[in-house]
């Protein structure tokens, strides 16, 4: 009777430990699904880089927070975002002369155009481009390389981030994802299914501007928290384990 409670008891280990969640993403995706890829959609906090040029650049300079020294130069990221037009809590940008215009809300597009007939009281003329500089989204957990990733095209997928991550680690949980997002200041949490061609279609395929993922553990891992089953010589120490029982 004891030998059949040791042999349940190791089957059970090595159930547990394959029972881990399904790796497989996107299961039975139909034949020529189209998603539709979002503009990127200004939030409180963005800083929106505003570029307005036109034939005669001296006539626009005085919109433009950028010294005249520096127009025409290579600037960096980082450089750029100093002069960047912060949204603020009522959700505008303000721009020299033209005072307050409303970004939140808008895309990028949307503001540009915006700006631009404001500009046409003063210029001829305008042209008018913006981007926002802190498109970022942060990736944690079980991912081979977490951390924070900048976007500079103001477009991601989440097959994107991960594959940025590099992979999700063999532990991962893909039914399980939580997604942080910002809605009007306030802070929503929902839980994603990445095995699911579903999911290719929800709000949630393409991210937002400081959506933070989190990968968690599937059941198999958080049942073996301190990794006796995580490694490779799972095997051999099951096979160590039976040899000793049943001396």
């Amino acid at each position: 009777m004891q030998s059949i409670n040791h042999i349940i008891l190791i089957f059970s280990f090595i159930s547990i430990s394959s029972c881990s969640s399904n790796k497989v993403l996107f299961n039975d995706i139909p034949e020529n699904l189209e998603i539709k890829i979002p503009e990127a959609v200004i939030t409180f906090g963005d800083l929106i880089d505003l570029k307005i040029s036109s034939l005669n650049n001296l006539s626009t300079s005085i919109f433009s927070p950028i010294a005249m020294d520096k127009i025409g130069t290579i600037r960096n990221a980082e450089a750029r975002k100093l002069d960047g037009y912060l949204v603020d809590g009522s959700g505008h940008i303000d721009i020299p002369f033209l005072g307050k215009v409303k970004a939140i809300g808008l895309t990028c597009a949307s503001l540009s155009e915006s700006i631009k007939i404001k500009l046409e009281e003063y210029v001829k003329n305008p042209s008018v481009s913006t981007k926002i500089l802190n498109f970022r989204v942060s990736i944690l957990g079980e991912v081979a390389k977490p951390g924070t990733f900048n976007v500079i095209d103001q477009n991601i997928s989440f097959t994107e981030l991960i594959s940025r991550a590099g992979d999700f680690n063999k532990n991962a949980d893909p039914t399980k994802i939580m997604i942080m997002r910002s809605t009007n200041n306030v802070i929503e949490t929902k839980y994603l299914d990445l095995t699911s061609y579903e999911f290719l279609s929800s709000e949630y395929y393409f991210l937002k501007q400081n959506d933070k993922i989190y990968v968690r553990p599937d059941n198999a891992s958080l049942a073996f928290d301190f990794g006796i089953l995580r490694n490779a010589g799972t095997l051999s120490l099951l096979t160590s384990i039976i040899i000793l029982l049943f001396r």
